[in-house]
């Protein structure tokens, strides 16, 4: 299974390299369909993108950050990461739209 981890953040990426040494990094995905069926896809991404991804058979994991206030918008260490993120596995994932009448 291929592993594709999207971000831009240095140290969110060394982060993840060190349980996934072979994934592939990427900082921005515009396409799902570049993504390989299958793969494994780690980071933030807007919600359709997940839904496109999930749909393509690929298994996505948000990288959650719960961190305090006095802390956000500070570019984070690999201590603070640690102390403050969390993985989650989005398994399903149904949308519809919303239309306001």
């Amino acid at each position: 299974m291929e592993v594709v981890i999207v971000s831009r953040h240095k140290s969110t990426i060394k982060l993840l390299k060190q349980y996934f040494p072979e994934a592939k990094v990427i900082g921005h995905l515009s396409d799902p369909n570049d993504i390989p069926s299958g793969s494994l896809v780690i980071g933030n991404l807007p919600i359709e993108t997940v839904a496109e991804l999930l749909k393509r058979g690929c298994k996505f994991v948000s990288v959650v950050l719960n961190i305090p206030p006095e802390l956000r918008g500070k570019e984070l260490g690999e201590e603070e990461l640690r102390r403050y993120m969390k993985l989650v596995e989005i398994q399903e994932l149904k949308l519809s739209e919303f239309i306001i009448s």
